[in-house]
């Protein structure tokens, strides 16, 4: 049987073979890389039993090429990632061959590009970057795209110009970035153990299990630390350069720092491997073992964190007189909750995920209610928001024109605040804390446009786990061209969705963290969002005359149902 390996380089070198003749004729009337347009990266070929699946083969450098037409071929081959990007290596020279690292970072740029000589053996690359990919995969957005210049010098190897000198890690457009990267989740623990908490990374397409692996162990980025942990203990790294894959069992060999862990942690160990490895789709177990040694994994004591915590499918609204569940038409009410949430004339509800506690907004403020005992009034302050819940039970609320002025309110009563330096001038349309506790967004009003700033939340070390503060790197901070933000919330345990106005024209964005920007388009007269389950396609929007919108396919549809406001469900 021929080797699959050797079956894609045969492949490989028919495809080159094939197309070397029109390269030559493309990079010989070649002055300069074009300002605008994707550079064409090569074919791709889908070779069986090779890991990469479909992989894109760049051209190497045609004989007597320019220092220009290298630069073009060398990042046109930023495409390929296969052999370590051995076909852009090809465009090296010195020992710069070795010792470039393209794994460093990606930058993510839009737009046109400009291309200019500085010297006989220098050129400058200058792109519009709107993101940045590290080593371990994290994807930071730019606030708005910033103009960058990169500089590569250029010698002779055997009469044949080569790069000798450039920036480590490669460029990407926008455009194409989802195509030669793929998207993994990572999943750490909040402070309890109790719940999983998703980071989205990057990694090229068909990126060996090694590579997602190491950046679990290497711990949560920055914008999530000291809000969420690693049950590996300090140190614990990958004690081979691979991750072999037998009969779906993804086998992970650690350092000895392992040891050390106690036995409820090896659990949470064993299942932040399975769920950060869940999306690969050879892989339907892992066995761990330190020194090919089986790490002993006693069976769990109790029920495990799961992924992606669901809702009940159904609206959850406030219609006349009426609070529950949009069933078949008819609101279906909550025992022993909504009549007292309809006592308080509501205009904003939110639901804890236990069904049984609900933080409500009326014209006296915000009140938490229960299905045990009366309302409690908790801010009485004017000009509330819609207050949020997390699952610890605290209630969060603000005032829209004090957006530093953050009260947070114990299931008992107890009242402590929060400051987050939000920008002075600026108004809070929405605040929602993500279900798995971790995170908060916030959506503002600004002289330059909607902002959405999402920061992961820092809990207080004991039992309470009350929100202290904000982490100060956030995981998001985004400001739009323009319009008028109007609302926003959790589309799922990593995207965020915002409603906005512009020239009276309502406008949905979807934003990943950690992940491009989509756009959801325009429903009618929406001036309400909120989330429910599966991303996008759970959104609902309160359209005109109350009716529930929601997303099919490219567009909104309305359900026929009317309503005076959506609820929220943690």
């Amino acid at each position: 049987m021929t080797d699959p390996t050797r079956r894609l380089r045969m492949l490989s070198r028919a495809a080159r073979a094939a197309l070397v003749s029109c390269a030559i004729v493309a990079l010989a009337g070649c002055v300069g890389i074009p300002s605008a347009g994707p550079v064409n990266p090569g074919i791709s070929i889908r070779a069986e039993g090779v890991e990469d699946g479909a992989i894109l083969i760049p051209e190497g450098p045609v004989r007597g090429a320019k220092p220009t037409q290298i630069l073009q071929g060398f990042i046109a081959a930023f495409a390929g990632s296969q052999n370590n990007y051995g076909v852009a290596r090809e465009f090296l020279g010195g020992d710069f061959k070795a010792s470039w690292d393209p794994r460093s970072s990606v930058i993510v740029r839009t737009g046109g590009t400009r291309t200019e000589s500085t010297a006989s053996d220098q050129m400058s690359y200058t792109v519009n970057t709107v993101a940045d990919v590290d080593s371990a995969g994290s994807y930071t957005r730019s606030p708005e795209p910033e103009s960058q210049s990169l500089t590569y010098q250029f010698a002779k190897e055997n009469g044949e110009w080569r790069i000798t000198e450039a920036p480590q890690g490669i460029v990407l457009p926008e455009s194409t970035f989802g195509s030669v990267f793929s998207e993994q989740t990572l999943y750490f623990l909040d402070p309890t153990g109790q719940r999983l908490v998703p980071d989205r990374r990057w990694f090229p397409t068909g990126a060996q299990p090694v590579r997602i692996v190491s950046a679990l162990l290497a711990g949560p980025p920055s914008s999530l630390r000291g809000a969420v942990y690693s049950a590996f203990p300090d140190g614990t790294k990958l004690s081979s350069p691979l991750v072999p894959v037998q009969d779906g069992i993804a086998k992970v060999d650690l350092s000895p720092e392992a040891l050390s862990s106690k036995a409820t942690e090896r659990q949470l160990m064993k299942l932040q491997l399975l769920s950060s490895l869940s999306a690969v789709s050879n892989i339907t177990g892992v066995a761990i073992s330190v020194g090919d040694s089986p790490l002993s994994l006693p069976s769990p004591s109790g029920a495990l964190p799961q992924t992606d915590p669901q809702v009940d499918p159904r609206p959850l609204v406030f219609e006349k007189e009426q609070f529950g569940f949009v069933d078949n038409g008819k609101v279906a009410s909550i025992p022993s909750l909504s009549s007292k949430i309809v006592s308080l004339v509501p205009t904003a509800v939110t639901l804890a995920s236990n069904g049984t506690t609900a933080a409500v907004r009326s014209s006296g403020g915000v009140s938490l209610v229960t299905n045990s005992g009366p309302a409690v009034a908790l801010d009485k302050r004017g000009g509330l928001i819609a207050p949020a819940l997390d699952e610890d039970g605290y209630v969060w609320t603000v005032p829209a024109a004090s957006p530093n002025a953050i009260e947070i309110f114990s299931p008992n009563g107890k009242m402590s605040t929060l400051a987050p330096a939000l920008p002075v001038g600026s108004q809070i349309i929405s605040l929602a804390v993500s279900r798995d506790g971790a995170r908060v967004a916030m959506y503002l009003t600004t002289d330059a446009g909607p902002r959405l700033i999402v920061s992961a939340i820092v809990r207080s070390s004991d039992q309470a786990q009350l929100p202290v503060s904000l982490v100060a790197d956030p995981v998001l901070d985004v400001t739009a061209d323009s319009g008028t933000a109007v609302g926003a919330s959790w589309a799922d345990g990593l995207s965020v969705a915002t409603l906005s106005e512009s020239n009276g024209q309502p406008s949905v964005t979807l934003y990943q963290l950690g992940g491009p920007r989509v756009s959801l388009g325009h429903p009618d007269g929406a001036r309400q969002i909120v989330g429910g389950n599966g991303g996008s396609s759970g959104l609902r929007v309160l359209g005109p005359e109350g009716e529930i919108q929601s997303l099919r396919g490219s567009g909104w549809i309305g359900s026929g149902v009317q309503v005076t406001f959506i609820a929220t469900q943690r």
